[in-house]
């Protein structure tokens, strides 16, 4: 996958975790920590992405 999905997808993800911690106001709400958790592969595999591009 190209870093342009990467970013455009972990734009998407962010702003749906902000809106249901909007909804909830609990950080540990069982949907905001599985969404982070999306938010977090998605991180590292950019960030995977970009480390081999460099190389």
């Amino acid at each position: 996958m190209d870093n342009h999905f990467y970013q455009q997808k972990i734009e998407e993800v962010r702003a749906e975790m902000v809106l249901l911690f909007e909804a909830c106001n609990n950080l540990t709400d069982h949907a905001v920590v599985k969404i982070s958790q999306e938010l977090d592969y998605l991180l590292n595999e950019y960030s995977g992405c970009l480390a081999n591009s460099r190389s």
